[in-house]
């Protein structure tokens, strides 16, 4: 009997915890112009996160601004990664405008690698949705470097009524054996 009782309190523990690993964002208003973020060094790695939900997350209701965000890794292997407004895991994002005009991120270094992903949703729901990434600019430098760049993406999921401003947006690898991807309203599974 104590096995059970304990079997039923260990489960209901955990269930609460994966409860409680779902973020929502909502009814907000996310101010984050000009956030600058840097790491030097070999193996430097910059994460920089403005309006992220994890875990099966939420974003409703809300305005994310980052005009103007900048995150930067110097060094060989540096790693830069810049998510504005992005919700993850099963996550949605419904009446939402993210403004991330002129975002800048940069990995500078021999096997450098540069993510920047500005209003996007993976692996769940994108419904009236407007996304400004105009001049946004994804950089990585060096031999063997890569550059992603998504702006406006659903990995695995719907996107419905959804407006992506990116023009001028800029993917740029540079160096031998280098690679660029840049997706801008995309759907994939």
């Amino acid at each position: 009997m104590k096995a059970i009782v304990k079997t039923a309190l260990v489960t209901a523990l955990c269930l609460c915890a994966a409860g409680v690993m779902a973020g929502e964002i909502s009814n907000t208003d996310i101010r984050a112009s000009n956030a600058d973020n840097q790491a030097t060094a070999k193996d430097a790695k910059a994460l920089q996160h403005i309006g992220v939900t994890f875990g099966s997350g939420k974003i409703t209701n809300s305005d994310i601004h980052a005009r103007y965000a900048t995150n930067y890794a110097n060094g060989e292997g540096s790693t830069a990664h810049q998510d504005i407004g992005r919700a993850l895991n099963g996550g949605t994002m419904d009446n939402v405008s993210v403004h991330a005009g002129r975002a800048y991120n940069q990995a500078y270094g021999k096997g450098s690698t540069a993510e920047q992903q500005i209003g996007s949703v993976a692996y769940g729901t994108m419904k009236d949705v407007n996304i400004y990434a105009n001049r946004a600019v994804n950089k990585a430098t060096g031999e063997k470097s890569t550059a992603r760049q998504q702006l406006g993406v659903v990995e695995g999921g719907t996107m419905k009524n959804v407006n992506i401003y990116a023009e001028d947006a800029n993917n740029l690898a540079s160096g031998k054996g280098s690679t660029a991807e840049q997706k801008v309203g995309v759907v994939s599974y």
